[in-house]
């Protein structure tokens, strides 16, 4: 009997879960009306895909991606080596290319992390 009873209330949680997932979606949710006014705010796709397309991939063989960011209009690449190190990588968007301009010793955590 215990047993039917935990099986119901599974169920009606499930099913009160699935609700309100719906009615977030739904709430938020642009209105047809407004489908052909939705417009990306950012251009696409944003400029750290494109210069990632011309990383130097022979100099960073062997070495893991740790992320790029962007600080004012200047885009940068952290890479990480087996022993913690990092290499931050600096774009130059006129000649698409990239240059090397730091080397932080255990900048990635060390050979533990």
């Amino acid at each position: 009997m215990d047993s039917i009873h935990s099986k119901n209330k599974k169920q009606v949680r499930r099913k009160a879960i699935i609700i309100a997932s719906l009615i977030l979606l739904v709430g938020c949710a642009v209105p047809p009306e407004d489908w052909n006014k939705v417009t990306l705010e950012e251009e696409w796709p944003p400029r750290w895909v494109k210069a990632s397309t011309f990383l130097p991939r022979e100099q960073l063989q062997g070495l893991r991606g740790a992320g790029f960011f962007e600080i004012e209009d200047n885009i940068y690449s952290h890479h990480c080596d087996s022993h913690g190190n990092m290499i931050r990588l600096k774009y130059n968007e006129e000649n698409n290319t990239w240059k090397q301009i730091r080397y932080e010793t255990h900048g990635c955590g060390g050979p533990d992390a």
